[in-house]
């Protein structure tokens, strides 16, 4: 009886290749799981506007909305942000109603100004600049690992189960820096289903009153500090004494507060910088401002603060 060889065994041979071949596969598959992992955080990153920063006095921004108009959020309805005559143009349709336009960058510390027309409605409006602004279903991934972002991007319902199974805490919000057309000013802190007035509604002689009239808005913002100015003045603010309360301004007098010269908040901020318009339940709806202009400084030393008036 003869002897079998593995020469002349095909049961053999074939014991011997499949090892290696189930090697060469795991490997393939291996390959390909790192591939759609990296197309996945590339996706996710990708998503993400990165913070812009530099030099104090660095031009970080520009943007005479003559061109590069997808670096702002646009859009037409009864609330629209368009471009026009080189302006970037906000109208309000209905009453007690805010319409934004966001740049696409993010920024910690900033120096922004911007010039504002009314030109339509009535003057009791409010218009002016939002500034970190936050939205975590847009700008970020609001999951505990980028990659997860990417699958949700990718299968949507995959995604809606991972948010609803890690549930993500963080929310939407912004200030908003306003004044309007009959000669007032405020600011205002908006998240979540809160809308608190951090300094009320002041009337100033520092604003260019009517439609038609043209007013240079500053807002700066450095370590967790706000600074804010109409026309190259500061813009006292009416502080409360009680972080959690009310700012109230009566009769010219910050009631339970202080008039100060700067506002401060949690350290560590980020968002997009933005313009908006808003109408008033007694002024009805209507309103129509054009801004221009807008540009955006790494803040100057405190030495230098008016540097980029």
């Amino acid at each position: 009886m003869g002897s079998v060889t593995a020469s002349s065994n095909p049961g053999f041979r074939s014991s011997r290749i499949w090892p290696k071949r189930g090697i060469l596969l795991a490997i393939a598959i291996l390959l390909a799981g790192a591939v759609i992992a990296a197309n996945l955080y590339y996706a996710a990153q990708s998503k993400k506007s990165r913070v812009l920063e530099g030099a104090p006095g660095e031009l970080l921004f520009v943007s005479a909305f003559t061109g590069f108009t997808d670096e702002w959020d646009l859009y037409s309805g009864q609330q629209s942000a368009t471009v026009s005559d080189e302006q970037l143009e906000l109208r309000v349709t209905a009453p007690q109603t805010a319409t934004w336009s966001a740049a696409r960058h993010r920024f910690r510390d900033f120096d922004l100004s911007v010039s504002a027309v009314a030109h339509a409605g009535p003057i009791d409006n409010a218009f002016g600049v939002v500034f970190h602004l936050r939205d975590a279903a847009d700008d970020a991934c609001d999951l505990p690992a980028v990659i997860l972002c990417g699958i949700g991007d990718l299968l949507p319902i995959a995604g809606a189960a991972l948010r609803q199974a890690f549930a993500p805490t963080e929310s939407g919000g912004y200030f908003a820096f306003l004044i309007s057309s009959d000669g007032y000013y405020s600011l205002w802190k908006i998240g979540g289903d809160q809308t608190k007035p951090l300094s009320a509604w002041i009337s100033s002689p520092l604003i260019k009153q009517g439609l038609g009239a043209v007013n240079a808005i500053r807002v700066t913002a450095r370590d967790a500090s706000y600074h804010f100015y109409i026309n190259g003045a500061l813009a006292p603010l009416c502080i409360s004494n009680d972080p959690s309360a009310t700012s109230t301004f009566v009769g010219g007098q910050c009631i339970d507060g202080a008039m100060r010269d700067s506002y401060r908040d949690e350290p560590g901020i980020s968002g997009k910088l933005g313009l908006i318009a808003q109408s008033t339940a007694t002024g009805g709806g209507g309103v129509a401002v054009r801004f221009d202009n807008a540009l955006v400084f790494s803040p100057a030393a405190p030495d230098d603060e008016d540097v980029n008036l």
